[in-house]
């Protein structure tokens, strides 16, 4: 389900709650943005305490949440996310870049077995937004939706390179540009590795980034370059306006 907490979008939404008004949308808002992954149900004294809305209010706008598939109320009073998300992340995905990419990404993993990912930029963060488990026990794993530093791991640093930092003339993002990928070797966790390669549109604007990751013990130069190899081939096939 591509239901994902955006921190920046939160604390904005929530900062307004500090003026005068705030409009029940924004007040619905705000709390479907507090679900994560780490706490992915909520009491209702949980809710009121984080959004600072009194338990009137949040217990009203929880309620009509639920009435429209929003969330759900549990046997044991609290509150998770519901079933709309998933219909309208179903649509999202039909809508935009997903429909290429998705399975090219499967692709990916069926013919190196690793774990392939696929990571776009949201605010100062990048979010996976699909990615194909690799089938051996031993894989490198995180959930679709799951939010990373920007300024770590391959995606992120290939998402600067050629986002953020693409007028970079010289240094570190240029030269991640002149080679056209990122390896990353014990960065993000030690005991994992991760290339990626950015994928352009047609107009030649950055997208995201394409990453084959796993665990070192089947890290060498050899598959390496195997998986740059294959990352090349299939961004070619994307053809994205």
């Amino acid at each position: 389900m591509l239901f994902f907490y955006n921190t920046k979008k939160f604390m904005l939404l929530k900062s307004k709650t500090l003026e005068k008004k705030v409009t029940a949308i924004e007040k619905s808002l705000i709390i479907l943005s507090i679900f994560t992954m780490e706490r992915p149900a909520l009491s209702l004294k949980e809710v009121c305490d984080q959004v600072g809305f009194n338990a009137s209010t949040t217990y009203r706008i929880l309620h009509t949440l639920s009435e429209y598939g929003y969330i759900i109320r549990t046997a044991d009073k609290n509150y998770c996310i519901g079933t709309t998300p998933l219909s309208l992340s179903a649509i999202y995905q039909k809508t935009n870049q997903l429909t290429q990419i998705s399975p090219i990404v499967d692709h990916i993993r069926d013919m190196c077995n690793e774990t392939a990912s696929f990571f776009i930029q949201q605010d100062n963060e990048r979010i996976c937004l699909y990615r194909a488990h690799s089938r051996d026990e031993i894989r490198h794993n995180i959930d679709v939706g799951t939010q990373l530093e920007l300024n770590r791991g391959a995606s992120g640093r290939v998402i600067l390179a050629f986002g953020q930092r693409l007028q970079d003339k010289s240094g570190y993002f240029k030269n991640i540009r002149d080679k056209g990928y990122y390896l990353s070797v014990d960065e993000h966790n030690a005991a994992l590795f991760a290339v990626a390669k950015p994928i352009m549109s047609v107009s030649g604007h950055l997208i995201g980034a394409l990453t084959i990751s796993g665990p070192i013990s089947r890290f060498n130069e050899e598959r390496i370059q195997y998986f740059l190899d294959l990352l090349t081939e299939q961004i070619k096939t994307v053809k994205i306006l």
